[in-house]
């Protein structure tokens, strides 16, 4: 189908053809109308254009029977020279070896004729003619005609108007579907050559896409006011045949038959032009360049997006002013415009629901919009608000906060990401640190196995191993907080008994804080308060806590261990007094690596409240911190198991 579309002499072809039909179409197509006259017509006597010729000759004898009467009395000699011309010429038009028309003209009593062109030997007029008629004339007395029968008129020989409308008459009745089959065939080959060659236009052989030519650089107005013209000229010539159609007696039956092959050419111009300006608009169609070529249109989108520019940059504020004025100028319109002013208060009221319809939209808009901001500003950062059928300025803000949530969303993957980068990081270098870690620990514990003698190597394996067991939590610590912070620990959540729980973890810290001269105060419901939460994760929460208060309490100091019961969760809060001045925010010190000892002298790793939070809230709990001066306050909630 592409070698057949490419082609460029099967398109001009396809052109030529299609002229060719146009011309085939337009003449069978003026046949065609001339039969349809005599269509609903039975015999040649009912058609109009009997009944014209028929009157133009009782119109003749009328002017006849006027010059002979005027010749009665006296005249000027040339007056009387051209009515006897008069005469003589309208008797040899009326003689009857000229015509098939017969007549009799009676004086205003009747008992004598004036004119006639009977041969009385063939009868009277009723015995020669098919139908008799009467009429009165003006001056007095009366005129009897009438037309020869077609067999008749066929025996006489005489071919005039009333011959050939009769012969034409019979011809048109016999081809009338004749030439409405060929009329319909020949438009419908037309047609089918027409679109093909407009599926042909703009394609040339090896060339990708529309091939636009000189033709298309030519502004379209100029196609269409040669199309203008042309039509213009055609309408001209055609109303010259028209005007011969109907007055064919006067040109003659010969030169109306004539004038269809001409009208078949006007036909066949005014198709080619028009089929010039319908391919050259397909082509640019098809080359989307029809607004580019066309000075109305281009005028067009200028200033429409000049407009709609203008309204764009113009603030809000001003465009409710002005559309607040338009609708006031709309209901003035409506209600004293004079048309419109018999009928109020309709038009107004009819405004007035239009207007109310549009606010309505905005407000269903407004509130789409309201709704899918909630929907944002809970944390949904993925959804998006649906623009279709929003209002220009509600649609644009639509937008705009979709692209901020695709921006949040962007911007939470690529913290997700890069926090994963960063547990991958501490993962793979603390597991990388494991190994000669590893070794270091042993080999001081051979050291250590050993008799030394020198007490200052004594005292540098203690450190050794001191340094080395801090480096080992370090790293352990390092990984747990990495695990917790991206819940890559598996939890296991289960029914335990928070009081019990504490209370071995008190007697284990005991020698500890008995260390650092703390004393515990230790404030607990009656009964058990059971919890739901992974034992494993969070002992190691209150151990977090516990060490915490050994390491940085205030020695001599109190520390207040309460666990609260009740809605439905369990409370463990944990107070202290620090032995440094806290000067961090307590969001602050739950990152990772903060420590209240900015000196960092004590062996905290800043990893401990870290670490809670993460297991915290990885059991479905919450962790909060309280900092008041020195005070340092820890609250651990959990579900509380039925």
């Amino acid at each position: 189908m592409r070698k057949v579309q490419e082609n460029l002499l099967i398109r001009l072809a396809a052109w030529v053809l299609f002229l060719l039909a146009v011309w085939g179409c337009a003449v069978s197509g003026q046949k065609m109308i001339l039969a349809l006259s005599c269509a609903n017509d039975s015999i040649p006597q009912d058609t109009g254009r009997f009944s014209r010729v028929l009157d133009d000759y009782v119109g003749r004898v009328k002017v006849y029977v006027d010059y002979q009467n005027a010749l009665t009395g006296v005249l000027d000699f040339e007056t009387e020279q051209v009515y006897r011309s008069e005469v003589k010429q309208t008797e040899e038009k009326l003689d009857r070896a000229n015509t098939n028309f017969r007549y009799q003209v009676f004086s205003e009593n009747g008992s004598e004729v004036i004119a006639s062109n009977l041969d009385e030997s063939l009868g009277t007029l009723e015995q020669q003619v098919e139908a008799v008629y009467i009429i009165e004339l003006e001056q007095g007395g009366e005129l009897l005609y009438g037309v020869l029968p077609m067999e008749t008129m066929d025996q006489t020989g005489v071919e005039d108007e009333f011959y050939f409308v009769q012969k034409e008459f019979l011809e048109d009745q016999a081809n009338l579907d004749l030439y409405m089959g060929q009329t319909i065939i020949l438009s419908a080959i037309a047609a089918g050559l027409f679109l093909f060659a407009l599926w042909g236009s703009g394609h040339k052989p090896g060339q990708e896409g529309v091939a636009v030519t000189w033709q298309e650089h030519i502004p379209l107005e100029a196609y269409l006011l040669l199309l203008g013209t042309v039509l213009i000229m055609e309408m001209y010539f055609l109303g010259g045949v028209s005007d011969a159609w109907w007055n064919w007696w006067d040109y003659g039956d010969a030169a109306v038959r004539k004038s269809i092959p001409l009208v078949g050419m006007i036909a066949v111009g005014g198709a080619a032009v028009a089929a010039l300006v319908l391919r050259t608009v397909t082509v640019r169609c098809k080359a989307h360049i029809l607004v580019h070529t066309t000075l109305v249109l281009r005028l067009a989108v200028f200033l429409w997006t000049s407009a709609a520019y203008f309204m764009k940059t113009l603030p809000i504020t001003w465009k409710s002013t002005l559309a607040f004025l338009a609708y006031l100028g709309v209901i003035f319109f409506a209600d004293y415009w004079e048309p419109l002013y018999y009928y109020r208060p309709l038009p107004g009221m009819v405004v007035n629901v239009v207007v109310l319809v549009i606010v309505c939209w905005w407000s269903a808009g407004f509130r789409r919009i309201r709704k899918g901001t909630d929907v944002i500003a809970a944390g949904n950062v993925n959804h998006k608000i649906d623009t279709t059928r929003l209002p220009g300025e509600l649609k644009r803000h639509a937008e705009s906060l979709n692209n901020i949530s695709s921006g949040l969303n962007s911007a939470v993957d690529e913290k997700m990401k890069s926090e994963r980068f960063k547990a991958e990081l501490i993962t793979n270098v603390s597991h990388d640190l494991k190994t000669p870690l590893t070794s270091i620990i042993n080999y001081v514990n051979l050291l250590k196995a050993t008799q030394q003698t020198d007490p200052k190597a004594q005292e540098y394996i203690e450190v050794l191993d001191r340094k080395s067991q801090r480096l080992k939590k370090l790293t352990e610590d390092l990984v747990e907080a990495s695990k917790a912070s991206t819940g890559a620990l598996s939890v296991n959540r289960e029914r335990i008994g928070m009081n019990q729980l504490l209370s071995q973890a008190l007697g284990e810290y005991e020698e500890k804080l008995e260390e650092r001269h703390l004393t515990v105060v230790c404030t607990e419901p009656e009964g058990e308060s059971y919890v739901y939460a992974d034992g494993r994760h969070l002992w190691r929460v209150i151990d977090n806590l516990l060490g915490n208060c050994t390491k940085y309490a205030l020695e001599g100091t109190r520390i207040y261990v309460e666990l609260i019961r009740g809605k439905g969760s369990v409370t463990l809060a944990v107070k202290n007094v620090s032995r440094e001045a806290l000067n961090i925010p307590a969001e602050r010190l739950m990152e990772r690596f903060v420590r209240g000892d900015t000196s960092r002298t004590t062996e905290g790793s800043g990893l401990g409240l870290s670490i809670a939070r993460s297991l915290t809230e990885l059991q479905g709990g919450t962790f909060e911190l309280v900092v008041d001066g020195d005070l340092f306050k820890a609250m651990v909630t959990l579900p509380q198991a039925s």
